[in-house]
C-alpha cells in the first residue's frame, strides 16, 4: 500500500508552494506568505494603531465584469489598489487595466490610507483582507524581515514541510488509526495542523508588527507621505473603507452588448454590468466618452498624467 506520506512528498515535490491540502484558504495564503520570511503584512487595526486614520481620494481601473467584486469590498476593511498618477504611454493613462485587461471601468473614490509608493509595489492580498508588502518597499532592505523572522524562530518551507511530516507521520504510525480511511486520515492530520499554524502566523505578524514600530519613522515618511517622484509607469496607493465618489466608463466598453444587457438562460440569468454599476451609484454620477474624455474627466479630479 502506498503511505500517505509517500503522496504528500509527491505532491509538494510538483507544488511545493501549494499547501492545498490541509489548510482553508484564508489560512493557507497567510501561511505561503509567511514561508518566504521576506514579505509584511499591512492591515487597517495595525496601521490605525500606529499611524491613525488618514483619508484620500484615488482612482480605481477595473473591467466589467470585476464591477460587483468591487461593490463586495466597499465600506469594509478590505483594502484595493488605486493611484493618482500614470504615465503617459502607460495603460492606466488609456483606461485600461492592469491586471483586468480592457478595464474601460474607472471609479473616483475615497478611502483610509494604508500604504502608497511612487511606483507599482506588487502588494497581494490575501482571504483575510491583509496585504503581503515585501520587507523591501516597506523597510528599505530585504534582509530586515528574514532576520527577524530567522532570530524569532520562524520555519521556512523546508522547515515547515518538516514540520507537516512530522505530524502525517504521528497520524499513520499511531495503532489507534489503523483502521482509518484516507479521509479520516486527512481529517485528522488537518485538525492536528490548525492549531500549530495558527501559532506561527500569530507569531509572524507579532514579529513584524514590532518591526514595523520600530521603523515607524521611516515608514512614514516612505509610504505615508506623497512623493514627488514620477514613475515611468504608475503610482500605488492601497486605502480602505472605500466609497465610491463617481465613475467613468469608456464608450467602447458602455456600448457593449454584455454591459447593457442581462445574459444566461432561465434560472441562471445574469444581470448586465450595467446593472451591476448602477447598484453602486446612480446614472447622473456616471459620465461615458473616449479616451481622450477619460483624461479630462481624470485630471479634473487631480488625476496626474505624466512623462
Amino acid at each position: 500500500m502506498i503511505k500517505l506520506k509517500k503522496l504528500v512528498n509527491e505532491i509538494y515535490a510538483v507544488t511545493p508552494l501549494e499547501h492545498d491540502k490541509w489548510y482553508p484558504a484564508h489560512t493557507r495564503d497567510s501561511l505561503q506568505w509567511t514561508l518566504t520570511q521576506n514579505y509584511v503584512p499591512l492591515y487597517p487595526k495595525q496601521i490605525e494603531s500606529l499611524f491613525g486614520k488618514v483619508p484620500i481620494n484615488s482612482f480605481h481601473v477595473t473591467g466589467p465584469e470585476n464591477i460587483s467584486t468591487l461593490s463586495n469590498v466597499l465600506g469594509k476593511k478590505k483594502s484595493i489598489s488605486t493611484f493618482t498618477k500614470a504615465n503617459k504611454s502607460s495603460q492606466l493613462a488609456k483606461g485600461r487595466g492592469v491586471q483586468t485587461g480592457s478595464g474601460g471601468v474607472i471609479f473616483y473614490v475615497e478611502g483610509l490610507l494604508l500604504g502608497r509608493k511612487a511606483e507599482d509595489f506588487d502588494t497581494v492580498p490575501d482571504k483575510t483582507g491583509r496585504r503581503w508588502v515585501m520587507g523591501l518597499h516597506v523597510f528599505g532592505d530585504n534582509m530586515i524581515v528574514r532576520s527577524a523572522v530567522q532570530k524569532a524562530g520562524l520555519p521556512d518551507y523546508g522547515e515547515w514541510t518538516d514540520i507537516e511530516d512530522e505530524i502525517v507521520g504521528e497520524v499513520e504510525d499511531d495503532p489507534k488509526n489503523k483502521d482509518l480511511g484516507y479521509r479520516e486520515e486527512t481529517a485528522l492530520i488537518k485538525k492536528k495542523l490548525a492549531p500549530i499554524v495558527q501559532k506561527h502566523i500569530k507569531k509572524y505578524i507579532d514579529t513584524t508588527n514590532k518591526l514595523l514600530k520600530k521603523h515607524k519613522d521611516y515608514i512614514q515618511d516612505t509610504m505615508r507621505t506623497k512623493s514627488n517622484q514620477n514613475s515611468s509607469w504608475w503610482n500605488e496607493i492601497l486605502i480602505y473603507n472605500t466609497k465610491v465618489i463617481d465613475c467613468f466608463v469608456l464608450k467602447r466598453v458602455y456600448d457593449d452588448y454584455y454591459f447593457q444587457n442581462d445574459s444566461g438562460y432561465r434560472n441562471d440569468t445574469k444581470e448586465s454590468y450595467k446593472k451591476e454599476l448602477l447598484k453602486i451609484l446612480p446614472e447622473n454620477k456616471i459620465t461615458v466618452g473616449t479616451p481622450a474624455q477619460f483624461r479630462k474627466w481624470y485630471t479634473a479630479r487631480e488625476g496626474e498624467i505624466t512623462i
